[in-house]
Formats: structure tokens, sequence, C-alpha cells
């Protein structure tokens, strides 16, 4: 236990003076502090979970080495003089060697904001080893026998000196014994952290406390606007008159406030509308609010009063706009994926997206890589994993925060973000972490504990709407296929992981089980009972097909494509005929997926495959079905390219702007692929500066523009660092009517409606099966079908609950003069 009474001596023997310079010193302890693992909104941990406030005090703790903890709200400026001062000491003993201390002066050389430079940034170290040594930068002197590790104070001053500063660090221990070392240095500006363990790759390296700071001297800056927390940010959509609103907390402690308020401003103030449980795992609140009024932008807050020791509660606020919905005008939507942490906090890519000021944002998995971050992830136990999967996952909303508080935002995860670099969930199977480790390319199933699984689903997921069917899987995951209804446009949500096989079902070759370098027959690989999407999301699609109700068209959202466009992986281009981690496998469930969007003119936006592409499915014959948009990454870690043309594979129906690597494909799983537009990245993609590295690997983001009375759908491939410059082949319009490729080779009689955009459904009667469904545009509609015969067609308004049926409806060769009057409104 620390014995803070020895503090006025410290104060002598280090701050003789210090009160004739100071100017309104700036003062951090821990005091009041709650006991919990978020150091508080002026401070950044990483790693999150090695960090801790106990007892009154920031104490590191942990297996990690080079950890350090930032100070937020105040920087250094470029002049003037500096006083900083920690008393801090030794958690025990370690046999391996260690040091602790200050880094001042924090700066990243590729972007100056407070967020790259806590990750990227670097500075002059000062502080002590354990071996008993003061340290400044290169210059080092032994502290004297007998220092007490123990407790201590350290104190860093800089005054400006002919080239720059002339630093002063002292430390001395309670006992009297003290030290001094002095040097200089250009430049100071930057950040300040407290760090444990610099430069060390120790196991097991000793751990130090921190108490007490303070800051004084005219060059220090302060930026409140900086703080994070304890509201870090909020994400919410709206579908059919009920909001979801997810807060997202850092990890409070058991005597902090576990309750979040949701208040929105009308003509008497703020008055609060719903109070959420903090969720005692994953930190977030959700609110939830049935007969919502989307007809106007309403502003709201999130109110968290954030307690005290002492008994005091200092309320925080988060504010944001709940948008109307955009019924009476184009949705812009934008499409953002894979979130590699080289590019955070992304800022030209987000300087840019704005511009778009996007009603929708759609992020498709990948929101944390395990690398992110900068140090390794923790598999096991659930609570230790969780915490490690929190401290990456919130680089994400850091990053996104500020645009997703005013604006509906649908997020999915995806295999990365539950630590696995390809996942093959089989409704959820587990796998252990030893038998996965040895067959991580082919083996189906879950590594992770299902505690920090339902975790990444709760954050991520649990502001989307209702899911269609809330059963867990195995194991208890939960899961989060849903619909969505916003700006006149049907959004289906589902997973293309979770319930898909693994190779190890058909793979028999040498090698990576999931990578295809030679061809083998397509019936090999496509053996019975593969599933792709499971049937419990195929009994969602086949329902929300056929509810048209306040929507105009419909668009699937996934993690990933329904094909296989890439050639050529990883930096060093390996060729693959085919992946079976891609969503072009397996082939005939897959096929299945592809016709039934194409029963409903569907159009599709995906991620995950770190290229950019424009793509229209094919099934019996090429073009045939539905189009895809695969958005680009918005930082691209592992490359892909789509490089048929270096292949010498013959051009087959190049599109009219004459793009290279495009046309007509089938690929070795036997799809039909007709690529219009791909984003590959540049030759050359070793640049040192992050943010150009992020631009040659084409990273950037999608946008897609949905005009519900025109029915046409545009796309948008846009780069990193451009001023919203495109990738080559964008942008596309599509109508959605397209989403349909099939010729029609036999003709119904002409609809003629009394209202305007009916939905009309046609069934084949020989076979039963649902032909197509879809609200047309106006009031007349010639159906084609694909065979002479009888059909029922079903006319409705979903809107109204009226509809109309006609059965044994013959359809002939050519088109006729015979109309069918549809009277909805009788």
């Amino acid at each position: 236990m620390v014995r803070k009474s020895t503090w006025p001596i410290l104060c002598i023997l280090l701050f003789a003076g210090w009160s004739a310079r100071a100017q309104g010193p700036v003062r951090f302890d821990f005091n009041q502090v709650n006991d919990r693992t978020w150091v508080g909104r002026d401070f950044w941990a990483v790693p999150l979970e090695n960090w801790q406030i106990r007892n009154g005090r920031l104490e590191s703790v942990g297996p990690g080495s080079n950890t350090y903890v930032t100070l937020l709200t105040h920087s250094l400026g470029s002049s003037g003089t500096l006083d900083f001062t920690a008393r801090m000491g030794l958690m025990g003993r370690s046999f391996a060697g260690g040091a602790a201390g200050f880094r001042v002066g924090i700066r990243d050389e590729t972007d100056s904001d407070v967020r790259s430079v806590v990750y990227f940034g670097s500075g002059l170290d000062a502080g002590v080893y354990t071996e008993g040594r003061l340290f400044l930068g290169d210059a080092d002197t032994p502290l004297p026998e007998g220092f007490n590790l123990d407790e201590f104070a350290l104190r860093l001053t800089a005054v400006p000196a002919a080239n720059g500063f002339a630093l002063t660090l002292s430390a001395a221990d309670e006992g009297g014994l003290s030290a001094t070392l002095r040097s200089t240095t250009a430049d100071l500006s930057g950040l300040m952290a407290l760090i444990n363990n610099p430069g060390s790759n120790k196991v097991d390296p000793p751990h130090f406390w921190f108490d007490d700071l303070s800051l004084q001297g005219s060059i220090v800056e302060s930026h409140q606007e900086h703080a994070f927390g304890p509201i870090l940010w909020s994400m919410y959509t709206l579908s059919r008159g009920v909001l979801k609103m997810t807060a997202q907390l850092p990890p409070i402690g058991e005597g902090d406030a576990r309750t979040v308020r949701l208040e929105v401003r009308g003509g008497a103030g703020w008055m609060t509308v719903s109070e959420a449980r903090i969720d005692p795992d994953a930190y977030t609140g959700l609110f939830r609010i049935e007969n919502w009024d989307a007809s106007k932008d309403q502003p709201y807050r999130i109110v968290y009063d954030e307690r005290m020791k002492n008994g005091g509660v200092r309320p925080q606020v988060y504010e944001g706009v709940i948008r109307r919905d955009p019924v009476d005008r184009p949705l812009v939507i934008c499409g953002l994926t894979c979130q590699f942490h080289y590019g955070f906090p992304y800022r030209p890519l987000l300087d840019n997206l704005k511009r778009h000021d996007p009603d929708l944002l759609f992020f498709s998995g990948d929101q944390i890589y395990e690398q992110n971050g900068g140090y390794p992830i923790i598999r096991s136990p659930a609570a230790e994993a969780t915490l490690n999967y929190l401290g990456k996952y919130y680089m994400f909303g850091w990053a996104f925060g500020d645009l997703m508080r005013d604006r509906p935002t649908v997020v999915i995860p995806d295999d990365h973000d539950v630590f696995q670099g390809n996942l093959w969930g089989s409704g959820g199977e587990n796998v252990p972490e030893d038998v996965w480790a040895k067959a991580a390319d082919s083996r189906a199933g879950y590594v992770q504990p299902v505690g920090m699984i339902n975790v990444v689903h709760r954050t991520q997921g649990a502001h989307l709407p209702d899911p269609f069917d809330p059963e867990p899987i195995k194991q208890g995951i939960t899961t989060y296929y849903t619909d969505l209804v916003y700006g006149r446009t049907s959004f289906a949500v589902v997973s293309d992981r979770m319930f898909k096989s693994g190779p190890e079902k058909v793979s028999t070759w040498e090698g990576r089980k999931d990578h295809l370098k030679h061809p083998v027959e397509p019936e090999k690989l496509s053996k019975p009972g593969l599933e792709f999407l499971g049937e419990r999301q195929m009994t969602f699609l086949r329902h929300w097909m056929k509810d048209w109700k306040g929507a105009d068209v419909k668009v699937l959202l996934s993690q990933t494509p329904f094909g296989n466009v890439a050639t050529h992986h990883g930096p060093e281009r390996m060729f693959l005929l085919a992946d079976l981690d891609s969503g072009g496998w397996p082939k005939p469930p897959r096929d299945e997926a592809v016709d039934l969007l194409r029963r409903c003119f569907a159009f599709h936006v995906a991620g995950d495959q770190h290229i950019p592409t424009q793509v229209q499915y094919g099934l019996g014959a090429f073009r045939d079905a539905g189009w895809v948009f695969t958005t680009p990454a918005i930082t691209v870690g592992y490359e892909r390219r789509f490089m048929p043309d270096s292949l010498g594979i013959p051009v087959v129906h190049r599109p009219a702007h004459g793009l290279p690597n495009t046309g007509a494909y089938e690929d070795a799983f036997g799809n039909k692929t007709f690529v219009y537009a791909v984003g590959n990245p540049e030759e050359d993609t070793s640049f040192p500066d992050r943010y150009r590295q992020a631009e040659s690997r084409a990273s950037g983001y999608g946008i897609v523009r949905i005009d519900a009375k025109s029915r046409l759908i545009t796309s948008e491939a846009y780069r990193f660092l451009g001023q919203q410059v495109l990738f080559p082949g964008w942008p596309f319009t599509v109508s959605q009517f397209d989403n349909y490729g099939r010729t029609p080779t036999a003709w119904l009689p002409e609809i003629r409606s009394a209202v305007e955009d009916p939905v009309v459904a046609v069934t084949n009667e020989r076979t039963g099966e649902l032909e197509y469904v879809v609200r047309i545009k106006g009031k007349t509609y010639r159906p084609g079908v694909f065979a002479p015969g009888l059909y029922t067609i079903e006319v409705s308004d979903p809107d109204a609950g009226l509809r109309e049926v006609f059965t044994r409806v013959a359809a002939g060769a050519d088109k006729d003069n015979t109309v069918l009057e549809v009277r909805l409104h009788e």
C-alpha cells in the first residue's frame, strides 16, 4: 500500500522553487476513481487490459511489455517551460529487468491527429531501470545504492535553450536518496504518456504504479475536445417505427454507475425516454423504443452519471441526431469494410466520405484485425479475451464515432472480429484451440470462447433491428440476421460465415486446404449437405423477399460477395484457381442464394475481399442474375488482385469501357461471373507513409445511391487518399429491374393497376415455385416468364393491406392484347 503521507517530503526534494513558476498546474490523481480497467476520459491505455485503477492509483498489470497510458487532453507546444512530475513505484519483484517513466514529445510523422499519435507516435523516454539506473533518452546514470524503487518521485523539467530545450530528469525516493540527469532535445511538441517496460520483450516484466501526476509550464496546452469517454460512441438503426440504439462505454468498475439514459430534446427541454442497464461484459447500454416518429430529425443525448468514491456525481453527456427517414429522396449509403490498423484513424478517407453526408453507414465486417493496436490477441479465458477484443474494437468507434452518432449504422462482424483469419462457422460448432491451430485452413467451427463471441455480437450488432430468429445456434452463440426498412429500401442483413461448411468436407489435396492451386472437378467440391448461408437464414430470406411493406427496392447486406473474384493473393501475388474462404463455395447452396436474390430483384452490397469489384452473377448463363458491389477495404492488409489478362485467359464480353481484367469468366467452382469493374492495387505498395501505402493497396470506401422513385442504383468506389477520386469503371448505374438477368421466353397478360407501384408476385402453378416478386414502377406491367403454362399472379398494396389474386393465367410465347384490370382501391 502506498503511503501518501510521505508525499510532502518528496515535494520539498523535487519541487523547490516550483510554486514561483506555477501558472495553474494540471493535476491528476486517482483518489476518487473507482477500481476499474478504464483509466478515465483524459487518458488512453494501450493495451487496454494491461492497466487498471486500484486503490486510488494507476497500475500496470498483465504480461505485456511496451505498454503505455497517453494523456489525451493536454499536450506540449513548440516553446516554453515544462515541469512534469509523478509519484510511482515498483509492484512486486521480477527476475526480468524493466523500466518505467515518462514519454514526452510524442509525434507521428504521418498524421498529427491525437488518435494517430496514440498508436503510431514516438517520443523521448525518461525514467528508471529496475537495474538501478536513471535514463533520459540515450543517456543514463546510476541511482544511489539502496534507492527504493517501491516508491519514489520522478520529475522532468525543460527550459528553452540555444538549440531547443535543456532537460533535467530527477528521481528521489521517500528516504531522501536522489539522482539527476541532464540532456537536450530539439523539439518537445507532442503528447505525453506514462510508460511501462518500453522497448522490452520480456515474458514476465516488472510492473509499476503511478499517481499524483502534475503538469505545469507555458509549453502545456489544453485540448479537452480530445477526451474519450465514458460514453465512447453510439450506434442506432431506425426501421418500421422502432428505434434501437447502443451506447458503448469502456470497462467500468463495480463502484461505477450501472445504468445509462437516453434523452431527447422537446419543447420543454431534455426529457428521458429510456434507461438501460449496462451489460457487465460488453459495457453497452441498449435502448429500444417503439412508435418512433421517423418524420423529423430528433436531437438526442446519452447521459451517464460518473460516480466518485466520495459520493460525488459528474454527469457525462454524448449528443447526436436521429435522422428522419429519407423516404422522399434518394438514399445514400456508405459501404465500409476491413480496418487494418496501419491506416488508423483513416483521416483522409473520413475527410472525403464526410462530403457525401451519407444517410446510412454499412460496416460489412473486420472492424478489427488481430494485429490492431500493435499488441497480440488473448484467446482465453473469456473475460481476458473479451477485454483484449474491446481494446482493439474501441479503435473502430474512436475513428467513426462522429459519423455514427448522427445516422443509422449497420455493423456485422466477420472472421477477424472473432480472432479467426478464416471462419467456417458450421452453425456454431466448437473447435478446440489446439485442433484449430493445426488445421486453421480447413477446420470448421469457432475457436474463441462463447462469452467473447457473444460480446462481439452485442457490441457490433445489438442495435440492429430484432433478429428474425433469435434462437441461439450451437454453444449458445447468438444470431443477428434481420431486415431493416429505411429510405423506401428493404435491407436483409445476413452472416455468410455463421453456418458455412469447412473445406475439410471436400479437400483432398496437399498444402492449404482452402487454397485451390490445381484443377479439381467442380462436382468433387460440391458434395451433398454442404452449407452456405444455412437453412435458417434461407428461411429468413424467403420470407424477406416477399415482404415489401414500406419498400420499393431490395438490397442484401452481407460480409462477402457470392463469388470468387481474385486470382492473386498476398504480397507475393500467389496465384490461386479458387479460394474456399470466398463466397463462391460451396456452389450448390451459393447458387440457391443467388437465385433467391434474383427472384426479388435484389442488389447486393458486400465487402471483405480487399479489392473493389462490380459484378453480375450468372447461374445457368452469364449475366442471368443480379448485381453485387464489393466495396474497397478501408485499409488493405492482405492484398488481393484480379488479373486474368496476365494469365492469358481469353477475353469474353469485355464491357464497352475496355478496361483490363473485365469481362465474363468462369471460376474453378463453375461460377459464371461478369466483371464490369475491378480496382486492383498498384504495382508498388511498399510506401513508408502509412496513408500512401493504404492508397497503393486499393484501400477506400464505397457509396451506393438508391433512387426509389426511378429505381436506379448507382455504385461508386472511392480511393483512400483522393479527393473523392474514383477507381476506374465507376460510377456504375443499374436499374432495379436489371437484377433479374434472365430473358423471358413467354409472356403473361399486361397488368393495369388502379394504384401506383403495386407489388406483383408470379408463381408457376406447375412447380409451385415463386418465379419472382417485385414492386413495379407505375400502374402497368407486362410479366415475363420462362416457359409457357399456367401461373398465379398476386397484385398487392402491402402498405394498405390490399391484394388481388388471379389464378390459372396462361402465358404465351408472344405478347398479346390481354389485360388484367386490378382494382386494389375497392
